[in-house]
């Protein structure tokens, strides 16, 4: 079930001062307003972020103190070995540095951590052959570093020097480096900067404050002019690492995008151009970021089959070698190679991040009764390097705080996890609660990676602690609705190419400056067509007032309910579209409302009839299946309560079982609860029923142990008295459990040798000899585990059918 959208619109009204300092124009001016641009000084640095002048790389402390280490180093023909990370921010930061430091005459090079293995940071594994073998005697962290004490500490011991570029939040106690430049760790920069210019160092990306060293470097060996070779760098990373685009950062973005649009780096072009995108003098924020960064980020996400080999030391490439080298190499075919490795692997990427979030998506659609608030799933065959965008994708349809976790590969025992948080729960403080659960964590409060060892400490633990903290993290938020900002209304008259030039001065779009969103309600579909490699995008054709004729596409929407002729009201933002030589203004639906998606409208189309508090209603009932004029379907499996009820055999017809579920009904009565949430969302759904009557029935929970003990003395009844034959099917029934559960248990006694067990059909077993049970010995077997599961997600779904609410109910079957 996706949630209800509801959109405010902000609509800040200027005063005559704000918008004399836009121009004269009343809608930028509203524009600004909304996003807190607020005060003359404050607007004509936003729109002329080219004349903004940077801060001195020297207002960080250590500065100076890193340039001497690194002359030092020239100077003495000191190995220096770049450490970054595996996304976007750190690729880039790796990138920039090494060829400042190759530019300035160092012998140089660089070393990015594997994601499945090594994981973010510094680690002692990575550090020994990088100082005994490659003889390095001065580690650069990019993007890293600030919460590696130990590790430092280790390469300390080895005469390694370390410096610091980082950008993320500092701990209380700092490694002891050499040198640390990170704009948020506690002495890092000049005290005597203003308010706004810290905000603008603490907006800086890891590649950003990797810039700022750079600078400094290419000042004092007067290179300066070389800025222009890396500052496209600074603008694909810092628009990779979402951080605000705000200070420094949309002065960054903006320089480096201008000189991506001249071509002035090769590789950004190869990859832009691979991605689709001939005309770099269109290139925008959102350009790279929805074409340059994924493919940069899947180097670092998935593993690639060539055995490339490295023919200088005979190193095999790692994913993210090909991202440097598409990013520092001046040669056009080896550029041209790594661009198409990375286009592959992005292709790659998108086809595993559909399956692992189709595959999350039915999961949590199973165990939905465990996470009313929010997703928390393991499943051991998803990628662990895809796992942080499925969250986000889960988030996007459910809005709640979204875990999901897969198995180490390398060490079976380890539970590595990537976890997604909404607007006001921090996901950092929820994981803090348990840290001592943890090998690894870390993140921020929308954003977190973790591991666990299993052997410490259970999934299903874990996940309990984890729900129970996010209950008391939660309170009062109502999962089901999301608000969404929008700007402003718009009539069709307002949206004109000259609208859309207007707000093309608010770029670079990205955090904290998003592309304005507007509302334009009523419009009438007119005409709409699949379109996309996988036929999963939307174009949609509207007006309103039978004025003119707009093109809208919407982006990832395959399923779309909506006729033509139909009403609908559209959040969106705009953009030009060139097509023969004609520009014409393009709707991009950011959300779509319409009675055809609304979830109510859905709800109030099954009528739920709530019998499940009545007692000693049988005989009304039998009357009314005799009277009523609604085909029906009666849902009993257990044996036993068929003869209690007593219902007549006239009507047996009507009873079924979730092996036989009628496809023609128009209203269903469960006298008896289904075993799980997806056996009642498939009766629901395969009926076709529009009336669902909820009866009362005898919910007693079913203990494990108990379960076993009946199975058995039915396996001994079988063996005296049927020639050891059962049905499968008729041992659930009686004891009012899926056949799943008793074959689970079967599976148990045999496999802790207590019985044999031959198939001879696919509901008859027979069985030659019965050894007494002994319940100790079974809980050793990790099948006593999986039965002892099924049953918990029995009680659990049997009770929720009776103790829920009808809204509950609905909820589960229109998910």
């Amino acid at each position: 079930m996706s949630v209800q959208t509801n959109w405010k619109i902000i609509d800040t009204k200027p005063d005559n001062e704000i918008i004399q300092c836009c121009g004269g124009n009343k809608v930028l001016a509203s524009l600004l307003l909304n996003r807190g641009i607020n005060t003359p000084e404050k607007i004509n640095k936003f729109l002329n972020p080219l004349k903004v002048k940077l801060l001195d790389p020297d207002v960080f402390t250590d500065m100076q103190k890193a340039y001497e280490r690194i002359k030092s180093a020239i100077e003495n023909n000191q190995h220096i070995t770049v450490y970054g990370d595996f996304d976007t921010d750190g690729i880039t930061s790796t990138s920039l540095l090494y060829l400042t430091l190759k530019e300035i005459g160092a012998d140089v090079d660089y070393y990015i951590p594997d994601r499945s293995t090594e994981s973010h940071g510094l680690n002692s594994t990575a550090l020994v052959p990088l100082i005994s073998k490659k003889h390095t005697k001065l580690i650069i962290t990019v993007d890293c570093g600030i919460s590696n004490a130990s590790q430092v500490a280790f390469a300390k011991i080895y005469k390694c020097d370390v410096i610091i570029t980082d950008h993320h939040e500092a701990p209380e106690v700092l490694p002891d480096a050499y040198a640390i430049i990170n704009p948020k760790a506690q002495g890092a920069i000049d005290s005597d900067l203003s308010v706004d210019d810290i905000d603008s160092l603490n907006y800086l990306a890891g590649v950003g404050v990797a810039f700022k060293l750079a600078c400094k470097l290419l000042k004092e060996y007067g290179k300066e002019n070389f800025v222009n070779n890396i500052l496209p760098l600074v603008a694909v990373g810092t628009i990779g690492d979402v951080v605000e685009l705000l200070g420094e950062n949309r002065t960054l973005v903006t320089m480096g995008l201008e000189l991506i649009r001249n071509n002035a780096h090769k590789g950004i072009t190869q990859l832009l151009k691979d991605a689709g995108l001939e005309d770099l003098s269109k290139i925008q924020s959102e350009n790279v970021a929805f074409s340059v960064v994924p493919r940069l980020n899947a180097s670092g996400r998935l593993e690639f089959s060539d055995s490339d080999k490295n023919a200088e030391n005979n190193e095999e490439f790692k994913n993210t070698d090909y991202a440097i080298r598409v990013l520092i190499s001046e040669n056009d075919d080896e550029i041209k190679q790594a661009s198409k490795i990375l286009n592959d692997l992005n292709t790659q990427r998108q086809d595993l991040c559909d399956e692992t979030f189709k595959s999350a998506d039915e999961m949590y659609k199973k165990d939905i009764l465990h996470n009313k608030k929010s997703i928390v799933l393991l499943n051991e065959n998803w990628n662990g390097g895809v796992i942080g965008i499925v969250c986000s994708k889960l988030i996007e349809k459910y809005n709640k705080p979204t875990f999901l976790m897969t198995r180490d590969a390398d060490s079976p025992n380890i539970i590595k996890g990537s976890c997604r948080s909404i607007a006001g729960v921090n996901i950092h403080a929820i994981l803090s609660a348990h840290k001592d659960l943890f090998e690894k964590f870390g993140g921020h409060k929308m954003a977190a990676g973790f591991s666990f060892d299993e052997n410490k400490v259970s999934f299903e633990k874990f996940k309990n602690l984890l729900n129970e903290t996010i209950d008391e993290h939660t309170q009062g938020i109502d999962f089901g609705k999301i608000n969404l900002y929008a700007d402003m209304e718009l009539s069709p008259d307002d949206i004109t190419v000259d609208l859309v030039n207007l707000i093309d001065k608010m770029q670079p779009f990205g955090s904290a400056n998003r592309s304005p969103l507007f509302v334009m309600n009523d419009t009438v579909l007119t005409d709409f067509k699949m379109m996309g490699q996988k036929n999963n995008h939307l174009k949609m054709f509207i007006n309103k007032d039978n004025s003119k004729l707009f093109e809208c596409v919407k982006w990832n929407f395959p399923d779309f309910p909506i006729p033509k002729g139909a009403k609908l009201d559209l959040l969106f933002s705009l953009k030009l579209n060139i097509f023969n030589n004609t520009t014409s203004v393009q709707l991009m639906a950011e959300d779509i409302h319409s009675p055809f998606l609304n979830k109510k409208q859905l709800s109030s189309q099954v009528r739920m009839i709530d019998n499940r508090k009545k007692t000693n209603i049988i005989n009304q009932v039998i009357d009314f299946l005799y009277t009523t004029k609604f085909k029906t379907g009666i849902f009993i499996e257990n044996s036993a309560l068929i003869k209690q009820l007593k219902i007549p055999e006239d009507l047996n017809e009507k009873i079924f079982t979730h092996k036989d579920i009628p496809s023609d009904i128009e209203q269903l009565m469960f006298f008896d609860a289904p075993s799980t949430s997806e056996e009642f969302i498939n009766i629901y759904k395969s009926s076709g029923a529009k009336i669902v009557h909820l009866m009362n029935f005898n919910n007693i929970e079913l203990d494990t142990d108990v379960l076993i003990s009946k199975i058995s003395g039915m396996l001994k009844y079988s063996i005296s008295n049927m020639n050891g034959e059962f049905s499968l099917e008729r041992i659930s029934s009686a004891l009012n459990v899926s056949e799943e559960i008793t074959e689970c248990a079967l599976m148990l006694l045999e496999d802790m040798q207590v019985t044999d067990l031959n198939k001879i059909s696919e509901q008859t077993y027979k069985i030659s000899y019965i050894h007494p049970v002994e319940l100790s010995k079974l809980k050793t077997s990790d099948l006593y585990s999986e039965l002892d599961e099924q049953i918990k997600k029995m009680n659990t779904f049997k009770s929720f059918y009776k103790n829920s609410s009808i809204d509950e109910i609905k909820e589960i079957i229109l998910c």
